[in-house]
């Protein structure tokens, strides 16, 4: 057995039929099937059931498909550390942060990660989806970000950077609902990120349990944009005191109210490896 039985084996049983996986490995299809014959006559099992096609992987080959996505791990976690080995001279991290997540939290991680050891940081921006595949990849060492994905793909590491209380902000046309508030809220726009932020689940729990309807005007991830439209009086802004002071201060937001029962948590996220380089250990146990 080498790696490449394994590999072979694994995208065919990703990809469901030998003609797909040939495409996918850019081997030929004779080849491929011969690779596959020896390897389950080394084994001695059957790995797949054929029905015309179409390959139906068997309970044994469901029970190999476990150690060959566990080496398949180990050999992608053996190339990312050996990038940042002490023995090859490179201290280099790469940290995705998401674009929902204040700048100043960002930063304070930042800082807080040099302060453990002395590396270079490299920083990209982007959604939690594209993060989390990235991370899933080994294309970035970890992010930071306001949600744990439904779907993590690999076990996972979350480490609390910080929590903010939430408040409802808006426009100085709205200045008066402060009034009433939070019945005041009833039936007005609000601007809210997507489905999956804990912040909209938990604010719509609890304008329900309150009795209080709202409207969803707009919806979008972007942070910057939720607030350059609450300015412009669109809707209402769900969002943390830290994040909007510098739009407070100019004067363009105003604070409506808060809900002391919804919380902003951010977190720094990693895969758990089997074997942790020296610089990822650190960052666990500082934070």
């Amino acid at each position: 057995m080498n790696l490449h039985h394994l590999k072979y084996f694994l995208v065919i049983a990703e990809e469901g039929s030998l003609s797909a996986a040939s495409k996918k490995l850019l081997v030929g299809q004779p080849a491929l099937s011969a690779q596959l014959k020896n390897f389950e006559e080394w084994l001695g099992v059957e790995l797949f059931k054929r029905t015309g096609k179409r390959l139906h992987i068997t309970p044994s080959g469901e029970f190999v498909l476990k150690y060959a996505r566990a080496i398949k791990n180990l050999e992608d976690e053996l190339l990312v550390n050996l990038q940042h080995s002490d023995e090859m001279g490179k201290k280099e991290l790469i940290l995705g942060a998401q674009e929902s997540v204040p700048k100043t939290i960002i930063a304070q991680a930042i800082s807080k990660i040099k302060n453990i050891r002395s590396v270079r940081l490299k920083v990209f921006e982007g959604t939690g989806e594209e993060l989390f595949a990235s991370l899933n990849q080994g294309r970035i060492d970890f992010f930071i970000g306001n949600f744990k994905p439904l779907n993590q793909g690999k076990e996972m590491y979350y480490l609390p950077l910080a929590k903010e209380n939430v408040s409802v902000w808006g426009a100085k046309k709205f200045h008066a609902l402060k009034k009433g508030f939070p019945k005041s809220l009833d039936g007005k726009p609000f601007i809210l990120p997507g489905l999956q932020n804990p912040v909209r689940h938990d604010f719509e729990k609890v304008m329900m349990q309150k009795g209080i309807g709202f409207d969803v005007s707009v919806e979008a991830q972007d942070t910057a944009l939720q607030k350059e439209l609450a300015a412009r009086g669109e809707g209402l802004l769900l969002m943390g005191e830290d994040s909007v002071s510098a739009w407070v201060c100019s004067g363009r937001l105003f604070k409506i109210g808060d809900f002391p029962e919804i919380h902003e948590h951010y977190w720094l996220g990693m895969v758990k490896r089997t074997i942790d380089n020296d610089y990822m250990k650190s960052i666990i146990h500082a934070f």
